[in-house]
């Protein structure tokens, strides 16, 4: 987690980028795309950090909305032992399916 001059609260994730720039770039370039809608983490930039010597790694800081709530897995975990009630597994798939439509809607 980090904290943005603008929005608060943000998600911070490091990617590896000498070990995988292919799939780095999939994922910006996803989340340019797609980030607008409500059910997909917003995207707010990338920071570059070089490697500082030739045995370390070059990153890329994606900088992402702070989803407060938690994740799913956090959701599954609270349950202690139990399952999710059918109207949160039922909210769950509805608004997933609601991405995944919009994801193949503008995908070009």
């Amino acid at each position: 987690m980090g904290h943005h001059h603008r929005r608060g609260k943000v998600a911070v994730k490091m990617a590896n980028i000498t070990r995988d720039e292919e799939s780095v770039c999939r994922e910006v370039s996803f989340l340019l795309k797609f980030s607008r809608h409500r059910n997909i983490a917003s995207y707010y930039g990338a920071y570059y950090h070089p490697a500082p010597n030739e045995e370390s790694s070059e990153y890329l800081e994606l900088v992402l909305e702070y989803c407060s709530g938690g994740s799913l897995y956090d959701l599954i975990d609270s349950t202690e032992g139990q399952s999710l009630k059918e109207t949160w597994i039922g909210y769950v798939c509805r608004e997933v399916l609601k991405a995944l439509n919009h994801i193949h809607h503008h995908r070009a």
